[in-house]
């Protein structure tokens, strides 16, 4: 078995030095109109092409864009969506970011095709492969103030639908993973049912995409004894949220792979390469299964940019001493 370094997915799009702050500054300028929407779009173009260089020089074998051109993963997705207006902000989970909420105002359909052309402008910037990144449909369903005239479970069940087409385009436009995150059935595992629904949706329409399912910011110990029912290619998991979870892996085995959220994206404290690795070696031979991920918990942009680039420099260490 082969651990891939991978990052999960976000970057700090504004760092601490004068010239770490150019997105700052464009976004400033774009709105007193003082620079068009081409040029600010050529400025998240040069910061990309930044990240998709840092990630290559730490080590990391799976990258993103480092989602430069997202406001939060909410809006984002349901702004190139239709049958989504944009409301006000509410708090991301238990961090000190924010959100700014879909309303859905009828049936949600395909969009614009913009996230397809994100991930074709990193695919032909890297030879390496690349992670699309997106809400699931139970989170952006319960995360969004739904006005339709669809009941909830059905809002989620046309989530799953559309977002599985969605997946299907960033396959084809070069993403060889898709990680659909689900931090909301991590803190409420009791509509752990609907969300099998709702996968089942998106299965039907994803084509040959390759689905990575990913939880964080919850405990999915709560989970574990149906983590395996989960019909994706992965599984990422939040360890830091997770306690004893390595252990019950190692006990029980696990029959999927796992992209191991080890490293946490929250805390600027340096973990030891070679403890994680250590962590990690027997449940890995435990389970005795295709390639895994190492990764952090979560995506980095809750981080200094100096420490969110440590962080994948430890994660591609992490994955080299695992490998030998």
């Amino acid at each position: 078995m082969k651990i891939i370094a991978t990052i999960h997915s976000s970057f700090p799009r504004i760092g601490e030095h004068p010239d770490d702050q150019k997105l700052r500054r464009a976004t400033a300028s774009l709105d007193e109109g003082k620079i068009t929407l081409d040029e600010f779009t050529r400025v998240q173009d040069q910061l990309i092409d930044e990240i998709i260089s840092i990630q290559e020089k730490a080590g990391i074998e799976i990258l993103t864009d480092g989602l430069v051109r997202w406001y939060d993963s909410a809006s984002h997705l349901a702004r190139n969506l239709k049958g989504f207006e944009i409301n006000g902000l509410l708090r991301f989970f238990d961090t000190n970011c924010y959100y700014r909420q879909p309303i859905a105002k009828g049936t949600i359909a395909a969009g614009n095709g913009a996230l397809a052309d994100e991930i074709e402008y990193v695919a032909k910037k890297t030879k390496h492969e690349v992670k699309a990144v997106m809400l699931g449909p139970l989170s952006l369903g319960a995360m969004s103030l739904n006005k339709s005239a669809l009941k909830f479970e059905e809002f989620c069940l046309n989530l799953g639908e559309v977002l599985g087409r969605q997946a299907a385009k960033l396959s084809s436009a070069g993403a060889s993973i898709v990680q659909i995150e689900e931090p909301w059935l991590a803190r409420n595992p009791e509509q752990f049912y609907l969300f099998l629904s709702c996968l089942d949706k998106f299965n039907q329409f994803k084509g040959n995409a390759n689905v990575l399912v990913a939880f964080y910011f919850g405990d999915s110990g709560r989970l574990y004894d149906r983590l395996g029912e989960i019909p994706a290619n992965i599984i990422g998991i939040d360890f830091t949220y997770s306690p004893g979870l390595l252990g019950k892996i190692l006990a029980d085995g696990f029959p999927k792979p796992i992209a191991f959220g080890i490293l946490d994206g929250r805390n600027t404290k340096t973990e030891d390469a070679g403890q994680m690795a250590h962590a990690i070696e027997p449940v890995l031979e435990k389970m005795n299964l295709t390639d895994c991920h190492i990764t952090t918990s979560c995506g980095l942009e809750f981080l200094p940019r100096q420490y969110a680039i440590r962080k994948l420099e430890l994660t591609a260490q992490v994955a080299k001493l695992v490998n030998g």
